[in-house]
């Protein structure tokens, strides 16, 4: 349910306001590229925009359980966290459009935050849910409750340009946020974003329980990608356009236990705290290397997925985020 305005943050002191974590897994890089979504396109490929990739490498096109995830291998900075997270890739040109490359990522982190109320469940296993519009074009048609935010990590005064990126270079990193469903039905695994609305104590829908709520921080490093910078239009977009289309995907691969054990973090808002369990502690990683589980299918380079695309008929679908089974057709202009 929509309850605010898109806004785009743009300082320090305005980020800090959103961001009450409890805990966090880092991951410092994609493991793949690849033009395939298990949620939005299971088992076609072809038609889906390219993706990054953070987290469990058993993922493919047909991927829907938490146990297929939890047999890979994560590059995830806690081994009981299996779950994959992707999001559109971000593309730089140096060429006027010409040619687009990926821009190199700085650092992905999932924070799980208290959000409005504590959490009373763990996230379940075989949970699918997608955050934003893979359509919106404008700031308004982006889900407000999603909070989709692109600004300078530290910098201060810089507006947007009218794709909704900072107008003139970031003196470090180039952020991103966006913010998942909080509620779940147990049952049938369909999700919502709290709302006193509800007239629930939980701010929930009747039937629903509060979980721990999903947030993507991600930070891209342009210093290298764009020496020179930029003033005005960035040099920027995403595999599905503007800004303003900006959207997430998650299947949840956190073991049972680790996923329990993230309940009792949400007693307080700003105090982090590690979630451990069987697969050794949080900051530990695992010894193997991600690769993609099915090499021969797909491909990672962002002209070729295009090209791809292009040769198919392809509905644009997209999910609101408050519901995973909650789906908007739409045709693009």
């Amino acid at each position: 349910m929509p309850i605010s305005l898109f806004r785009v943050v743009l300082t320090g002191s305005m980020v800090a306001q959103v961001a009450h974590t409890y805990t966090q897994v880092n991951v410092p890089s994609p493991f793949m590229y690849k033009n395939i979504d298990p949620i939005v396109f299971p088992g076609q490929y072809s038609k889906s925009h390219l993706h990054s990739f953070f987290g469990s490498d058993a993922v493919t096109i047909n991927t829907n359980t938490s146990a297929t995830l939890q047999e890979g291998c994560t590059n995830a900075e806690n081994p009981n966290d299996l779950s994959i997270y992707w999001v559109p890739t971000l593309l730089y040109t140096t060429d006027s459009g010409s040619t687009y490359e990926p821009v190199p990522v700085s650092r992905f982190s999932a924070y799980y935050n208290l959000g409005e109320t504590q959490a009373e469940v763990a996230i379940p296993q075989n949970l699918k849910i997608v955050a934003g519009d893979s359509n919106a074009t404008t700031a308004s048609a982006s889900p407000a409750d999603a909070k989709v935010s692109w600004f300078c990590e530290g910098d201060s005064g810089i507006a947007v340009d009218a794709n909704g990126f900072p107008s003139s270079t970031c003196s470090t990193h180039l952020q991103t946020f966006l913010y998942f469903p909080q509620c779940v039905n147990n049952g049938t695994l369909e999700t919502a974003y709290k709302s006193k609305s509800y007239g629930t104590s939980n701010y929930c829908p009747t039937g629903y329980s509060s979980m721990s709520q999903l947030r993507f921080s991600i930070r891209y490093d342009l210093r290298k990608a764009l020496p020179n910078g930029w003033s005005g239009t960035a040099p920027l977009k995403l595999t599905c356009g503007n800004s303003f289309c900006s959207h997430g995907d998650f299947i949840n691969g956190w073991t049972e236990e680790a996923a329990t054990n993230m309940i009792a973090t949400t007693a307080a808002k700003q105090t982090y705290s590690s979630v451990d369990g069987s697969l050794r502690k949080s900051g530990d990683t695992m010894s193997c290397t991600p690769t993609d589980a099915d090499p021969d299918n797909g491909t990672s380079d962002y002209a070729e997925s295009v090209s791809v695309m292009s040769r198919r008929s392809v509905l644009s679908f997209g999910y609101e985020s408050r519901s995973r089974l909650t789906r908007s057709v739409r045709n693009r202009a």
